[in-house]
């Protein structure tokens, strides 16, 4: 049951208020009569908000607030006490119902039940209390007058990608847009769809909106271990179809909560299609339960290290012979050696026909680079005389005015083409040999049968240059300095502030607000043996963050110990020790990877801190200054303390109106930091040409 108020912490007063959280700590001081904390703690103190509000409006403080944006504020009220599902669920089902007031427990149940098939009604109103608390009414008399307008399906899918993006835990991934259609395009035209892991919908949702089958909505079937994730998708998939003016029965739609592994729901159903991004790193998967399970056909019974090539051979096995599935893999599973066996006989069967190495920002939630994996079960017993496309993401030319959602599009395209070529038996074009390879099966099955895309492609410029392409080199490092010298920032002139107009906030201060979170590597946990490779994963360095190049270091990884960090999108890192303080915002490169030792990562609350502002604000020569004032290393390097780190309190449009410069400025600095290795790189390349006699020396 959620609190018995509807609470606000500071930082939701200071957003209720649009101010800084400084200025709610003055109200508190100042005013005798502002409302008293009534939950939290001392650091992070709860109020009721119907008080916050009477007083805000006493004050003629109180802004108008969207009802979007109101119910963002109650559900608030149930994520501080790890209740942010029972929220949605009953936001949700509000939206489903569309009450004319708001409902009992048991009207709500009755209006449930009239909607929609016992098996669905029984999913959603598992968790339906008896009563509701004050919370909960006051949340259902917000929600109440959005389940009248005509989007509902867009408010439920806000609340859904805020928390998907927000939980930032281990088995919850919200997979994007592009990544969820790439992967219904690789599966093919399907009349039924299965999710092995389905978590809240995001790739079943996709599937009954794009119809992969033309004119046909596909039969949806899906499974997960956790309760309220599966009520979330339930909710989706049911006001998508009811919007739309349709029915959604049990043999359109079926879901099952239980672990699909040990109690697979679906193991009489062969379907079209499968899709999912199965939990990764599981310990417990069922390996000592399973051990003669018949759908180890491929290899026999995973080792317990390899839970990913499990589900794996559980996708093949419900599917149609000549059916296809797309899943996410972790990138270690294609190459770890204890997977061997079981990926030697998938390709010699035919069954994995694709391997993609996706960027690091292709999930949002893990931030971790993921692979694809298309696998289609094979119609016959003979090992087919076909191959195995790779494609590395990666190598994919980034266009720097083009948004991640624009990038992830060109990516869907590029790979769709390049997917329809390899099954089609086109082949791969000479304009994509950079990003792709068609590999015949007879050279994958060698020692290691590694499937890890980025040994099969070739990278860019790994070949030598030819005489002809070395001429044109210097023309063409000519015009990326001429466009570095017209891109150039030119800030205008503006009367400069008194230093008392703006208040500050140390890094620590703003992290027990919540306006922000500091994260670093963690050795906890970690084996004093030096770890097999497989047990390495990328990390950046202090070095990687002041060059802002791609993480070149590695740390090892232990499964049990996830507060080893990843590298999120718009995380600002700082090395620990630099011999100047160095703030940058994380490149494409550097998001998935770990946290090494020596480096922090500052993740800011994007409504309150933008990270581009607050990334330059953090170099500024006070915060040098600070930190010079900490004890140096024997070479005169910096011992950087991040919480001591101050930040100017602007509010969010400001900081945002600065922002734009001041990203172009970091891109305009690491354009110039990649013109000047384009240059090295030119320098060394005539050099050994010059040497060999490939060119002769300019006449003078």
């Amino acid at each position: 049951m959620a609190e018995e108020l509807t609470t606000v912490t500071a930082t939701g007063i200071a957003r209720i208020a649009g101010v800084g959280r400084a200025a709610v700590s003055n109200w508190r001081r100042r005013h005798q009569d502002f409302p008293q904390p009534v939950a939290g703690t001392s650091a992070s103190p709860a109020f009721a908000l119907r008080e916050v509000e009477q007083w805000l409006d006493r004050q003629g403080k109180l802004r108008p607030v969207a009802p979007l944006d109101r119910l963002g504020q109650h559900i608030e009220t149930f994520s501080s006490v790890g209740q942010p599902t029972e929220a949605i669920t009953l936001v949700g089902l509000t939206l489903l119902t569309a009450p004319d007031e708001v409902p009992t427990p048991r009207q709500l149940k009755h209006a449930v039940r009239s909607l929609t098939s016992p098996r669905h009604a029984g999913i959603l109103l598992s968790a339906l209390p008896q009563a509701w608390s004050p919370a909960q009414r006051d949340l259902l008399e917000v929600a109440r007058p959005l389940a009248d307008q005509e989007n509902r399906v867009g408010v439920l899918e806000h609340l859904h990608s805020q928390y998907a993006t927000a939980r930032g835990t281990a088995g919850l991934t919200d997979t994007p847009a592009a990544l969820a259609g790439l992967m219904l395009d690789l599966t093919g035209p399907a009349t039924s769809v299965l999710d092995v892991a389905c978590g809240t919908g995001t790739l079943l949702r996709p599937a009954l909106e794009e119809k992969t089958a033309p004119g046909v909505p596909p039969r949806l079937l899906g499974q997960d271990s956790h309760p309220e994730y599966v009520r979330i998708t339930l909710l989706r998939l049911l006001l998508l179809r009811q919007q739309a003016g349709a029915e959604l029965d049990d043999n359109d739609l079926r879901l099952h909560i239980g672990d699909p592994l040990l109690e697979d729901a679906f193991a009489e159903e062969s379907v079209d299609a499968v899709v999912g991004s199965p939990p990764h790193g599981l310990r417990d998967w069922g390996h000592d339960r399973l051990a003669f399970d018949p759908r180890w056909a491929y290899g026999g019974l995973p080792p317990r290290t390899e839970p990913e090539l499990a589900w794996v051979q559980h996708a093949l096995a419900h599917l149609k012979p000549g059916g296809r599935a797309a899943l996410l893999m972790p990138p270690a599973a294609a190459g770890r050696p204890a997977g061997r066996r079981i990926r030697s006989e998938l390709v010699r069967r035919g069954a994995i026909r694709a391997v993609i190495a996706m960027p690091p920002m292709a999930t949002a939630g893990s931030s971790n680079g993921v692979h694809l994996w298309v696998l289609q079960r094979p119609k016959t017993a003979s090992t087919p005389d076909t191959g195995v496309l790779f494609v590395a993401c990666e190598a994919a030319p980034l266009d720097q005015n083009t948004s991640p959602r624009d990038h992830f599009e060109a990516l869907r395209r590029k790979v769709a083409a390049l997917w329809v070529n390899h099954h089609t038996g086109q082949g791969i074009s000479t304009s994509d040999v950079d990003i792709a390879r068609h590999v015949p099966l007879v050279k994958l099955l060698d020692e290691d049968v590694n499937l890890t895309p980025q040994r099969h492609v070739t990278p860019p410029n790994s070949t030598p240059f030819t005489p002809e392409a070395l001429l044109r080199l210097p023309a063409t490092l000519e015009a990326r300095l001429d466009a570095l010298r017209d891109a150039l920032p030119r800030p205008t002139h503006v009367p400069q502030p008194e230093p008392s107009a703006v208040s500050t906030a140390t890094l620590g201060e703003l992290s027990r607000t919540g306006a922000l979170s500091l994260h670093r590597y963690s050795a906890r946990g970690t084996q004093l043996d030096t770890p097999a490779p497989e047990q390495q994963e990328p990390a950046l360095t202090s070095q990687d963050v002041i060059m802002g190049r791609a993480a070149s270091g590695s740390v090892p990884v232990d499964l049990e110990n996830e507060s080893q960090a990843r590298v999120q999108a718009h995380d600002i890192l700082i090395p620990a020790i630099a011999k100047t303080l160095v703030a940058r915002v994380a490149t494409n490169d550097q998001i998935g990877a770990r946290l090494g030792p020596g480096v922090h990562a500052v993740r800011v609350d994007s409504n309150l801190l933008d990270p581009w502002f607050a990334a330059g604000a953090l170099t500024r020569p006070e915060n040098a200054a600070k930190a010079a004032r900490t004890s140096a290393t024997t070479n005169g390097a910096l011992r950087i303390d991040v919480k001591r780190l101050c930040l100017p309190l602007l509010p969010i449009d400001a900081q945002r109106h600065r922002s734009t410069a001041l990203r172009r400025l970091a891109q305009w600095d690491a354009d110039l930091t990649h013109a000047a290795e384009a240059g090295h790189q030119l320098a060394q390349a005539l050099t050994r040409a010059l040497v060999d006699g490939t060119l002769a020396p300019p006449h003078d």
